[in-house]
């Protein structure tokens, strides 16, 4: 048996079209509507909307019948309607169009949700009228809305365009921005499908801005999500790929409050499928396995079907043609399930592909031209082509010229269906869009002579310009109030650092700085009273220990006063050019003892020529407090290490790093705050005031650098800060 096995193209873009455009229009549509739709009430809140219709009457009763129907028709389309035919009759007695045309949208809606189209469409063109008479922009433009959703849903593009064109006009004298968001993003969608992309990235973005302006997130995250695939089409995959993540961050933090992950899901499987087109199959496992799981949760079959055909794509791609069947399979049998036609051809491509793979290439044929004929009856004219690319790669390898010319030439003659088909729809779409926007023109020119007519009228009421002078005064005079709070607040906030400071100074002055004085006080007396009772070692560890109380007090006493002259803004910072390694060693020279003591080992890594534009007596001052922390938290017979590198064009990295105790993970956000009291003795109880790091860090900042941390419990800390370089 011949073996064959030959690459999946990932580069493909009409193959990610195939793989979940019937799931994504589906799901276009219950998203866009959900952005549409006002905030879903609560149960408890449809409780009170229940209770309140039997404490009301006449018209506001009217009004909460209708409120109440248009709030559970998706779960109880029944009541619904039973409620607004109740309210329909009731307004018609009270003889008001407002209530009598909102009662027929409703009716409309719900009859569009039990898929009676044509009744919906009555339903709305009578609320249409209505609403044209009592002068509604609001309704009039939710209605022209559903229109347009009615025949794109019929497929019938140009029409929906002009509907939306229409709502989009009712809306903006209205001002009903949520709706306005949802007419551009269904216009964006039909050129994104069509191809046209610049228009559908105009028009998703208008619907973004309009989205944002009736503060609907689930709106934004799907204009995100749609500029996401509208990048992807374009090869534009990384571009793409961060819409995508946009649109997921707003759908993770709404199925925090209301537990649908439907979007999370769609933007899981998004990502997941540039990642295939990427080639980095692993990622893209990851991400529609995350999808796969939220699918399988809320069994939803539309999505398990798409989430098993794309998991098996993958394994194709990477050669696991057995695992690939059993999800491409899974996905056939969900399909058939669910009566999702336009799949099947896709799936039964890719089983396929893996027979041929595995080498049972009659079988592999028979699976290619089933799909085929599949594809033919769906007019899926592109998957018609991708099919006989494969079956034409497919009769080479087998040496059949004549069946792979055969497929050549029906793939010529696809494309050139598709590029006339395409050329058709974008001229009659271009022609339909002219008239658009020549009545858009219209329309602004309309509103904009409109506008000045009104300021015409505003220039003679002197009254309300005194009104507004009046409001204008009040507003400074609310932000003059407002701006002394703010200064008042922050010089509050300086007394309570300025306190903090001193509290600290004082503790340190009243234990840590009396802690080596008086053992040094004590060494001192013992040693005066029994001075011949010692022999020369014991005299030795007793000199050693006041030498190392009297440097801690040296270190301190010169850490105190450096900070409080910082405190008190009294240092001069003098900025000057020199050679960074030079001042490392020079800085070192003091600790060296203490190292030696305990028999640490210093290592160097110093480059060369490194200059830098620093205050001189500071950098020392940084580098004594970070070696001596060094060693004070390494133990004996451990290491440090000091480097110096060029971190960029503009900056200096030195870094002193130990394999001492290092710092707990929750501690590390202390070691810089003054009022957090953390200090720890060091390896053989040196003292530690916790001082130092904070001085560190001043002076770092002052002379523009930044300062970080990197430690673990155990395995040693390494701090590193950067200096501006000459």
């Amino acid at each position: 048996m011949l073996y064959i096995k030959f690459g999946l193209s990932h580069k493909s873009n009409s193959m990610i079209k195939g793989i979940e455009k019937p799931f994504f229009l589906l799901f276009a549509l219950v998203i866009t509507l959900q952005a549409l739709s006002s905030e879903r009430f609560t149960s408890a809140q449809i409780d009170s909307l229940r209770k309140q219709l039997g404490k009301t009457g006449g018209k506001d009763r009217i009004s909460l019948q209708l409120d109440l129907a248009e709030e559970i028709f998706e779960n109880d389309d029944r009541e619904a309607q039973n409620l607004a035919i109740s309210g329909l009759r009731a307004s018609k007695d009270e003889a008001d169009n407002n209530l009598q045309a909102r009662a027929y949208y409703i009716l409309g809606r719900i009859s569009a949700k039990q898929n009676k189209k044509i009744i919906a469409e009555a339903f709305y063109d009578t609320a249409l009228t209505i609403s044209g008479v009592s002068q509604n922009n609001w309704l009039k433009g939710e209605i022209l809305y559903r229109k347009g959703v009615i025949k794109h849903e019929r497929s019938e593009e140009i029409e929906a365009l002009k509907y939306f064109n229409e709502s989009l006009q009712a809306s903006r004298l209205s001002n009903n921005f949520k709706t306005m968001g949802s007419s551009y993003s269904m216009m964006g969608t039909i050129f994104r499908v069509n191809g046209l992309y610049d228009r559908a990235i105009e028009y998703i973005i208008n619907a973004r801005l309009n989205y944002e302006k009736a503060n609907s997130q689930e709106g934004k995250a799907w204009s995100s999500y749609i500029l996401g695939r509208i990048y992807a089409d374009l090869k534009l995959l990384n571009k793409g790929k961060d819409y995508f993540q946009d649109a997921l961050a707003i759908y993770t933090k709404l199925a925090a409050i209301d537990g649908n992950e439907e979007g999370i899901a769609i933007c899981m499987e998004q990502m997941g499928l540039l990642s295939w087109e990427l080639g980095d199959f692993r990622e893209a496992q990851t991400y529609i396995s995350k999808a796969f799981l939220i699918y399988t949760a809320r069994n939803s079959k539309y999505g398990l079907a798409s989430t098993h055909k794309d998991l098996g794509i993958i394994e194709y791609s990477m050669g696991n043609y057995k695992v690939a069947k059993e999800y491409l399979n899974e996905a056939l049998k969900i399909s058939n399930e669910i009566g999702e036609k336009l799949g099947i051809a896709t799936i039964y491509e890719y089983i396929g592909l893996c027979n041929i793979g595995e080498g049972r290439v009659g079988e592999g044929l028979s699976d290619l031209n089933k799909g085929l004929s599949i594809a033919t009856e769906n007019s899926q004219r592109r998957l018609q082509l991708n099919i006989y690319a494969k079956l034409t790669e497919v009769y080479l390898k087998l040496n059949d010229t004549k069946s792979a010319i055969q497929s050549q030439n029906k793939q010529i003659e696809i494309q050139n269906l598709i590029l006339s088909g395409a050329a058709n729809i974008k001229i009659e779409q271009l022609q339909a869009i002219y008239e658009i926007d020549k009545k858009n023109d219209l329309i602004v020119e309309l509103e904009k002579q409109n506008e000045i007519n009104v300021l015409t009228i505003r220039q003679h009421k002197t009254s309300q310009l005194i009104m507004i002078v009046g409001i204008f005064i009040v507003v400074v005079i609310l932000v003059i109030v407002y701006w002394f709070n703010i200064k008042i607040r922050q010089k509050n906030a300086q007394l309570k650092e300025a306190n903090a400071a001193k509290d600290k100074l004082f503790a340190i002055i009243a234990h840590d700085l009396r802690g080596p004085t008086g053992n040094m006080t004590y060494f001192l007396e013992h040693i005066k009273d029994s001075f011949n009772d010692f022999s020369p070692e014991e005299l030795k560890k007793i000199l050693e220990s006041l030498y190392q109380s009297a440097e801690n007090v040296n270190i301190l006493l010169e850490n105190l006063l450096i900070w409080a002259q910082s405190q008190l803004n009294k240092l001069v910072i003098k900025r000057e050019k020199y050679d960074l390694k030079g001042i490392v060693v020079e800085s070192l020279r003091g600790i060296t003892p203490s190292a030696k003591g305990k028999e640490i080992a210093l290592k160097f890594d110093l480059k060369d020529d490194l200059e830098v534009f620093a205050d001189r007596q500071m950098v020392e001052t940084i580098l004594r407090n970070l070696y001596s922390n060094a060693v004070k938290f390494t133990q004996r017979g451990g290491w440090v290490a000091i480097k110096t590198e060029k971190k960029d064009d503009k900056y200096a990295r030195v870094s002193i790093s130990d394999n001492g105790v290092g710092i707990e993970k929750d501690a590390l956000s202390k070691i810089f705050d003054i009022n957090s009291n953390f200090h720890t003795p060091g390896t053989e109880n040196e003292k530690s005031t916790g001082l130092g790091l904070i001085l560190v860090k001043d002076f770092v900042e002052k002379n523009n650098g930044t300062i970080a941390v990197e430690s673990s419990a155990g395995k040693g800390t390494t701090v590193s800060f950067t200096l501006p370089l000459a």
